[in-house]
């Protein structure tokens, strides 16, 4: 058990094309002029991360982004990077952030989705605690009934593999591989793993976050 604080790298994915909606779907209001993909982003820069990596697309208008975002970037807690592939999946993004990360020398990267609203801080503060708390994890995930979910953190060991990935696929695959070991975090609030990827959520997200009802089913 390690008792130094590993550096552990946000990597915020924001780059999806959002095809499925029909629209950019970064920039939708939840409500009150707030944007879907900033509300995540600021747990994240609340959550003790080294720095925050936001993998966007190219032409992306960043109108999403909150004045506190501004506020990080100017403070170098916060890059935007553009993916100039993202066209071609999730992996390429991914790809990209670990990238940023390795130039910045840290041991673990938080992979974070811009559609998941309603994550918080206290859960990556915990997904990140755990990891720098054991040497031997090569990676750290959320989960529900055992099922890795993101968020999560990936270490160096993994880095490598990551890379190699293609398409629209996350990292979930890896960690059946013997030569990877980790753990999962049990999540017990599912409305955490909510993703907005159909207008139907989205309309369902809006009344979660404006009050109006308290769970997803």
């Amino acid at each position: 058990m390690s008792d130094v604080k590993k550096k552990v790298v946000g990597v915020y994915l924001a780059a999806g094309s959002s095809k499925r909606m029909g629209t950019s779907k970064q920039s939708l209001d939840l409500g009150g002029g707030i944007r879907l993909a900033g509300v995540a982003l600021m747990q994240a820069l609340n959550a003790g991360l080294y720095c925050v990596v936001v993998v966007v697309r190219k032409a992306d208008e960043l109108d999403w982004l909150t004045e506190e975002a501004f506020l990080h970037i100017e403070r170098g807690r916060c890059r935007i990077e553009v993916c100039e592939d993202s066209e071609f999946g999730m992996a390429h993004s991914l790809r990209k952030g670990i990238q940023v990360a390795e130039e910045m020398d840290a041991d673990g990267v938080l992979v974070i989705l811009a559609d998941q609203p309603f994550i918080d801080s206290e859960m990556l503060a915990h997904l990140t605690d755990v990891f720098s708390k054991e040497d031997d994890y090569d990676y750290i995930a959320s989960g529900d009934k055992g099922i890795p979910k993101p968020p999560v953190i990936l270490g160096r060991r993994m880095w490598a593999a990551v890379a190699s990935l293609e398409g629209d696929v996350g990292a979930r695959s890896l960690f059946r591989l013997p030569m990877y070991h980790g753990r999962i975090l049990a999540e017990e609030n599912l409305l955490k793993f909510m993703d907005i990827d159909t207008m139907e959520r989205y309309e369902k997200a809006k009344k979660i976050f404006r009050g109006s009802i308290n769970k997803f089913e």
